[in-house]
């Protein structure tokens, strides 16, 4: 009895396990996907539309003052008075310091002493050389008569008219003459030099007196430049040595920006061309300014060359040492590709939009560039006037079949034209 339990058990057992393979019904076939191309999703469109798109080039770098000074002295002296302290506007010419001119001055009048010395000694030397010039004169006429004297007094001699005596007193009058008018000319050359020695003491008495009232001068130290003042580096009471630094002057009416561009540009930047310049102090604002200088030549390390742009600040709302952001614009392009920013799809890096040709969608891979109002310029992968998707990208692939959408968003908008009117928005575009 036991013995048919057992059997009848294996039997249930095996009957379980064959049971639903055996029972099971015949599987419903699941329905095959639709092709991409049978099915038509419903999209919104848009015309590729073309604008003027301005191009550049990125520089960066810092303001610096077009003119900033240090102020100094070129002699020891003690600060009296300081007029004008950091960030004061100054102008060229005012008195910005004024240092102790007690020594200053005492060594101008005595200066101014002496060169009135030296000029009298000089009148009275000129008076020396005009009374040897006379007195050379004079005794060039003695010895005229005294030669003529000779002559005669020798004709007669040889006539036997006159002794030998009043020949030899003629001769002897003669050689006096000669003696004297040597002894004047020497004492004229005598004269003349000192004269010239005279003459040469007032120059320098007189360049002496100029050094000293230039010193006296210069203890009012004055700004070279109209600006502001940056640093005030002495205090008054306060004692320096000779070429010691007193205060630093900076000019902001208008700043440069230097940096460096990359070689590739070279062809399109010269000087004169227009500059926008970005702040971090100033959000969303630009001020204008031009290229300056080009470097002509390129540096060898680094594959760029240097480029300084002049920038207006006429409200000196700049500041030297910002950190600017410059775009060079370089050109307009006429006539760029955009679309609109939802037409855009971006995966893993990829870009792409959907251009629809003859009712189907056909993906374009695509390299962007600026944005501006809701457009998003197309640099390659479609051509203006061409139709491209705005909704439904998800589950657009090349082939699908579409159904345009009907309705307020589709097509130009205020700003657009048909076929890709020409949009005249401008747009700046940053070259890489």
């Amino acid at each position: 009895m036991r013995r048919w339990w057992r059997l009848f058990g294996v039997v249930i057992g095996v009957a379980l396990l064959a049971g639903p393979g055996c029972s099971r019904e015949p599987s419903r076939t699941a329905p095959a996907a639709v092709p991409p191309g049978e099915r038509k999703i419903t999209v919104g469109v848009a015309k590729v539309e073309g604008r003027d798109v301005e191009r550049s080039v990125q520089l960066v770098g810092t303001l610096t003052a077009q003119e900033e000074v240090t102020l100094g002295t070129e002699a020891p002296s003690t600060v009296a008075k300081i007029l004008v302290d950091m960030g004061d506007r100054v102008q060229a010419g005012q008195v910005v310091i004024k240092l102790d001119d007690r020594e200053a001055r005492l060594e101008v009048e005595r200066l101014t002493a002496s060169l009135q010395a030296v000029r009298e000694s000089l009148g009275r030397s000129r008076q020396m050389l005009e009374s040897s010039q006379a007195n050379v004169e004079r005794a060039q006429a003695v010895l005229a008569d005294a030669r003529i004297n000779l002559k005669r007094f020798e004709g007669l001699f040889a006539e036997g008219a006159i002794s030998a005596s009043q020949r030899d007193s003629a001769r002897t009058q003669h050689d006096v003459a000669v003696a004297t008018l040597r002894a004047s000319e020497a004492q004229y050359e005598s004269d003349r030099a000192a004269v010239g020695n005279a003459e040469a003491s007032v120059v320098q008495a007189a360049a002496a007196l100029d050094i000293a009232r230039k010193r006296l001068q210069d203890t009012d130290v004055v700004a070279p430049i109209a600006g502001f003042v940056r640093k005030r580096l002495v205090n008054v009471g306060e004692t320096f040595k000779e070429k010691t630094p007193l205060m630093s002057l900076v000019a902001t009416h208008a700043l440069k920006l230097q940096g460096d561009v990359p070689e590739r540009f070279a062809p399109q930047i010269d000087a004169g061309r227009s500059v926008r310049v970005e702040v971090e102090a100033f959000p969303g604002q630009t001020f204008p300014g031009t290229i300056t200088r080009v470097s002509p030549a390129v540096d060898v390390e680094s594959r760029s060359f240097a480029v300084e742009a002049s920038i207006p600040n006429p409200r000196g709302v700049l500041k030297p040492g910002f950190f600017a952001k410059a775009s060079i614009l370089t050109g307009t392009e006429r006539n760029a590709p955009f679309v609109p920013e939802e037409a855009v799809a971006s995966f893993a890096g990829i870009v792409k939009v959907y251009v629809i040709v003859d009712g189907k969608a056909e993906e374009r891979r695509v390299k962007t560039g600026v944005r501006q109002n809701g457009r998003v310029e197309i640099l390659e992968g479609v051509k203006v006037g061409e139709t491209v998707a705005t909704s439904s990208l998800s589950q657009l692939a090349t082939g699908t079949a579409v159904t345009v959408q009907t309705g307020a968003g589709n097509g130009p908008g205020p700003d657009k034209g048909e076929g890709g009117g020409a949009g005249k928005a401008r747009s700046t575009r940053k070259a890489s």
